[in-house]
């Protein structure tokens, strides 16, 4: 029943609020891969001889710091002992490579990136190229988890220069920021088949001496094919494409690559793109009537089922790591992604409501008992290596027969057995902490224990969405400006510290939190969760909305002043883009408020993404997704009754228990006075029958007979 290979864990950072509450929660990198050597330029680089070469061996790590050693960042403290002249991006920095007319070496990366610690060890620990870095160069490091903006607009150009990207990203720029050369992980020496970092750095030194005028010239014209390239507008265009195209589309360009036999959508590395999942589920329920709607529903089920039995779940701990190696979902990389457990949990909570198997909601409690009970950050090195990987085979009722036993004392054994494991991985070593909290990620974990608590009807699940949302509003909330902060780290003594100057909230985080929110309220029925998401929509809105072509910026303007690129993203990948959730949250906010100018926002946001998913669909099926929502009719699902009634919360677990995509969940209490009322004044007009709980569904503003029963209500919804 259990197969075996390798293991190694990377986890979480959950600083408590009190007594067994989350306060926040923090997992590892967004979507990447570490790279080996790519090198590209704007300009021809000159050929390098045997001559170029010199012994460049490492030497003890310097014990005087550098000025990293100021910075939050765990990532950027890992560098603060190199013997690197090594500035954070900061006006600072800026200013020096203008007044001493030199170019600006950038490096990106994340704290569990293999490549970004080898590059570490060979290039920065080394006290030559140090002193290159430090005399030629004026250079900065960047955390990429901090300024996904930054990160962003040059992956932009070295993915557009070279054959490919990932991190560590090493780009070099002009004083005023515009990038000439880009790559990503360089040895320090000169191999057969590559350049090293020792001979790449005086090449560059040699051609900002001699041909600077061509450098900023041929950076120039990047640049500006960059602008033209990244570019997404309305245009001409008033309106977007047709849903049931852009639909139909999506689905055979993801049937078309589908493995039959494990699930999944490639055949090695495999991630568990939830934004694919969540498509096929919507899909399904809008056809399945059909044979591509029962197909769609195959496919997600099948995928999370195979996933779940596979190796990259970890039987014993519960939750899931990054990624398969392989294409049986067996060896996975040896790490847990915050917003991979957020996202799942949700995916497996609507694979529960779709085919009423506890398989699945099993798989969701026990990703979130991961969440809840990992409170450290964690990357062990090698010190696990060489042990077991788990994976499921047969089922219990096969295993059972197999060996003459009856199914339930199949699971008894199993279940001591991996008590046994768990207790014993408690002995091994610990590993480092990264005590940096992202927004972002804490709300899509917001929205994992609140939606999966209220599929499940359990309020301790709840609890925990409510805790995470309050520590987010104390601690990465500035209630003068009503902004977000992006980040905040875990200080001693259960404190919580902060980046000076703060580290402002981008468009990610704002719609992910923002998502928490809406997500919150329809599990608790808490009008303040819904008002404080209306607040941050507000804000979100005059921060990064694009006026002019449609749309949100990733960043705001201000806080990218200088930035070459101000870019929207355009792909769904391990996470959705925070476009697409914005669509989905404008259409549910358009639900609870009446407010038309979020719609608008909404259709001018679709319009402009209108080229991209024409082109490639399955690039973005969560936008695809929100354009399904936004032409059909949205469902106003209004529950008439005392929260704390017994039948009020039988009427809400009805709808909970029930895969509805498309919809917001409103409870009027009956007082006129109250948020939603306000909001929306027809509510006032519906009654309570007979003083009981009472359910009206609404659209097309027009709303259902009463309904009472929530067998009736069921009924109702099935249709």
């Amino acid at each position: 029943m259990l197969g075996a290979r390798a293991w190694r864990c990377r986890g979480l950072l959950l600083p408590r609020a009190g007594p067994g509450l989350v306060a926040s929660l923090r997992g590892s990198s967004p979507r990447d891969k570490d790279r080996s050597v790519t090198v590209s330029s704007s300009v021809p680089m000159p050929a390098g001889g045997k001559g170029s070469r010199t012994n460049c061996s490492q030497s003890a790590p310097q014990k005087t710091p550098n000025r990293l050693i100021n910075e939050k960042s765990p990532y950027l403290l890992q560098h603060a002992y190199n013997p690197v002249d090594w500035y954070p991006w900061g006006q600072e920095a800026f200013d020096k490579a203008r007044k001493e007319n030199k170019p600006i070496f950038l490096s990106v990366g994340y704290p569990p990136c293999h490549w970004c610690h080898m590059m570490e060890e060979e290039s920065f620990q080394n006290e030559e190229i140090g002193r290159l870095l430090s005399e030629d160069f004026v250079s900065v490091k960047v955390d990429r988890e901090e300024r996904p903006d930054v990160d962003k607009v040059y992956m932009t150009f070295v993915q557009a220069t070279s054959s490919g990207g990932g991190w560590p990203m090493s780009v070099w720029l002009t004083p005023n920021l515009q990038p000439f050369v880009g790559g990503t992980y360089f040895p320090p020496e000169d191999g057969l088949t590559r350049v090293g970092f020792r001979t790449v750095l005086l090449r560059i030194r040699e051609q900002w001496k001699q041909n600077k005028k061509t450098l900023l010239e041929n950076s120039q014209r990047v640049t500006t094919a960059l602008l033209a390239r990244s570019e997404i507008s309305m245009g001409d265009r008033q309106l977007p494409p047709s849903a049931a195209t852009m639909n139909s589309r999506c689905f055979q360009q993801l049937d078309e690559g589908y493995d039959e036999e494990y699930g999944g959508f490639a055949e090695a590395p495999k991630f568990p793109t939830p934004v694919i999942l969540s498509f096929l589920f919507s899909y399904w329920l809008s056809h399945r009537l059909t044979q591509d709607g029962s197909r769609a529903q195959q496919m997600a089920l099948h995928t999370l089922k195979m996933m779940a039995n596979g190796g990259i779940r970890d039987h014993v701990g519960q939750g899931f790591h990054r990624y398969s190696t392989d294409r049986q979902w067996h060896v996975p990389h040896f790490e847990k992604m915050l917003y991979d457990q957020a996202q799942l949990t949700v995916a497996y909570s609507q694979a529960f409501q779709i085919s009423g198997d506890e398989f699945y909601s099993d798989v969701a409690k026990g990703i979130l008992q991961y969440v809840a009970r990992n409170l450290s950050h964690r990357d062990p090195k090698g010190e696990l290596q060489g042990q077991n990987v788990l994976t499921v085979r047969y089922s219990l009722e096969l295993t059972a027969a197999r060996f003459g036993l009856d199914v339930e004392a199949v699971q008894t054994l199993l279940n001591t057995g991996l008590e046994k494991l768990f207790q014993a991985r408690k002995h091994r070593p610990k590993p480092h902490l990264d005590s940096k909290m992202l927004a972002a990620w804490n709300g899509l974990m917001v929205s994992g224990f609140a939606v999966t608590g209220a599929v499940l009807g359990q309020e301790r699940l709840i609890n925990y969405a409510i805790n995470g949302a309050k520590f987010l509003k104390r601690h990465m909330f500035d209630v003068a400006s009503g902004r977000l902060m992006r980040t905040c780290y875990a200080g001693s003594g259960g404190t919580v510290e902060h980046s000076n100057p703060p580290c402002w909230g981008f468009l990610e985080d704002y719609t992910f939190v923002v998502r928490g929110l809406l997500d919150l309220y329809e599990a608790s029925q808490e009008s303040a969760w819904l008002e404080w998401a209306l607040r941050l929509q507000d804000t979100q809105d005059r921060l990064f909305w694009d006026s002019r072509g449609g749309g949100y910026f990733c960043s705001e303007a201000e806080l990218g002043a200088g930035l070459p690129l101000r870019l929207k993203d355009d792909q769904d990948g391990a996470e959705p883009s925070a476009n697409s959730v914005s669509a989905h949250n404008l259409l549910r906010l358009h639900g609870f408020t009446g407010h038309k100018d979020w719609m608008d926002k909404c259709v001018c946001l679709l319009t402009a993404f209108s080229e991209r998913m024409r082109r490639v669909p399955v690039a973005l099926p969560e936008m695809v997704r929100a354009l399904s929502a936004h032409q059909q009719t949205l469902k106003q699902i209004v529950i008439c009754g005392d929260p704390q009634a017994k039948d009020t919360k039988a009427l809400l677990q009805c709808v909970h228990s029930i895969y509805i995509p498309n919809k917001v969940l409103i409870l009027a209490d009956g007082d006129p006075s109250s948020f939603l009322s306000r909001q929306l004044p027809f509510l006032g007009t519906l009654r309570r029958l007979e003083d009981r709980a009472t359910a009206y569904v609404c659209e097309n503003q027009a709303c259902s007979m009463p309904i009472t029963e929530p067998c009736e209500l069921r009924k109702l919804l099935h249709q």
